[in-house]
């Protein structure tokens, strides 16, 4: 798989099992699908600044495709290890997404296996095709790669 189709293909899934965590929570309730809508917004912003806005290749060749896009309208950083409150930003809102939307996906045990199903590709495809070869060398996704080649 060539890495900007893995971007897509990411992107989709992405979408695919975000899609579903909202229609699970907001088919139930409205005021936390709305919640959990914004934090989904939120969590993007965040996530981009506090991680794909230091990535060397976001401006020309970002193989998820509209984060890169989406970090040219962000504060300008410098490429480079990450701090302490960037793994913040990345894992308090990963986990924000993923987590909030349980409780309703729990309901189905069919949406709640789909969710995970592709949330699970989603981590899969993206470190195995759309950042082989990244040059951040300061990615943990680019030092798997790096780890897994040399072994």
């Amino acid at each position: 798989m060539r890495k900007r189709a893995a971007g897509y293909v990411v992107n989709l899934l992405m979408f695919a099992y975000l899609g579903l965590g909202v229609w699970a929570v907001i088919r139930d309730s409205i005021f936390w699908g709305v919640l959990y809508i914004i934090l989904i917004g939120l969590s993007f912003v965040v996530v981009a600044y506090a991680w794909c806005a230091k990535c060397p290749c976001r401006s020309a060749a970002c193989t998820h495709i509209w984060v890169g896009k989406l970090t040219k309208s962000l504060p300008q950083r410098k490429p480079g290890k990450y701090t302490p409150g960037d793994w913040v930003g990345q894992v308090v809102y990963l986990m924000g997404l993923h987590l909030l939307p349980q409780y309703w996906l729990w309901q189905d045990k069919v949406l709640f296996a789909l969710f995970w199903a592709l949330a699970l590709a989603a981590f899969l495809v993206g470190p195995l095709y759309a950042c082989k070869g990244c040059p951040n060398k300061h990615c943990y996704v680019g030092q798997l790669q790096s780890a897994r080649q040399s072994s």
